[in-house]
């Protein structure tokens, strides 16, 4: 929750500012049918899920899921080369 409060506190910022992201603005104002508060909130809306969208760490969440396929294909990799050099050896040795 405090990182929405961060991001809320940054959306206000920008709309005093005059660095405001004006087509957003003037996106949020024509929804609101000109009404300048309720743009303003719409606008703070909007801003702050954009900000925790870019926030999201990809690199965390996407580990796992892209390890777990590795772990298993390096793992059968291994275990079909030492069965390979298993029969190898019986058939050069004549254990069967």
């Amino acid at each position: 929750m405090n990182n929405g409060l961060n991001f809320r506190d940054i959306a206000e910022q920008e709309l005093d500012d005059p660095s405001l992201d004006q087509e957003l603005f003037t996106r949020c104002l024509k929804h609101a049918k000109g009404d300048n508060q309720y743009a303003r909130q719409i606008y703070l809306h909007r801003r702050i899920a954009e900000l925790e969208k870019k926030k999201t760490n990809l690199d965390q969440r996407e580990k796992w899921p892209m390890l777990i396929p590795l772990l298993v294909l390096y793992s059968l990799g291994t275990i079909g080369v030492l069965f390979l050099v298993f029969l190898f050896l019986a058939n050069r040795l004549g254990w069967w």
